[in-house]
């Protein structure tokens, strides 16, 4: 009984302190598809608020959002939980990549070669293509069927590399961490 409550105890911590960057992410994506309806797309502007929104979101989630998990992991005691904690941040990633890469295609429908969007009313194939391409990136498979062209989507393209490189040593540091703590709690309850 007390493992359940520990581990709903960690889960609850964990989504506290992750969802202001859901947040953060769930807003840009919405006011995207509401103010791509109004704003002129032909407006070059726009590739750069793109741009700087996104390295805000991942200067963001590198500092604040990393250090707020790491405190929690030093808490933890178990590997699954590790494994919640790592699977939320790679959703968040993705996802917060995904709706920049729909926003900057939104400005610049030139910017990514090969992505096939419909423009009447396919929200959801839209989306799930920007997904598809955030999930390639972020592994860095590089499948090579969308391609970033501009300039701009070059930059985003590397931002997301860089965030999943900084991801992935993250959570490898922290798996040596969640060993030394499980053990060091075994051996304090074995006392």
């Amino acid at each position: 009984m007390a493992d359940k409550l520990e581990a709903k105890t960690f889960l609850t911590r964990i989504i506290k302190w992750t969802a202001s960057a859901y947040l953060l992410v769930g807003a840009v994506f919405v006011l995207n598809i509401y103010l791509m309806r109004f704003i002129d797309h032909a407006q070059t502007w726009l590739i750069y608020l793109v741009i700087f929104f996104a390295l805000a979101k991942t200067a963001y989630f590198t500092t604040i959002t990393l250090r707020q998990v790491n405190s929690s992991i030093k808490q933890c005691h178990s590997f699954d939980k590790l494994l919640w904690v790592f699977g939320m941040l790679i959703l968040l990633v993705i996802l917060s990549f995904a709706a920049d890469f729909n926003c900057l295609s939104a400005v610049d429908k030139g910017s990514l070669k090969g992505l096939e969007t419909t423009p009447d009313g396919g929200l959801f194939e839209n989306l799930f293509s920007y997904f598809y391409f955030s999930i390639v990136t972020f592994a860095s498979v590089g499948y090579g069927d969308i391609v970033p062209v501009s300039a701009p989507a070059k930059i985003l393209v590397i931002l997301e590399i860089c965030q999943s490189f900084i991801l992935i040593v993250f959570g490898l540091s922290n798996i040596n961490n969640i060993h030394v703590m499980t053990e060091s709690h075994k051996e304090m309850e074995n006392e």
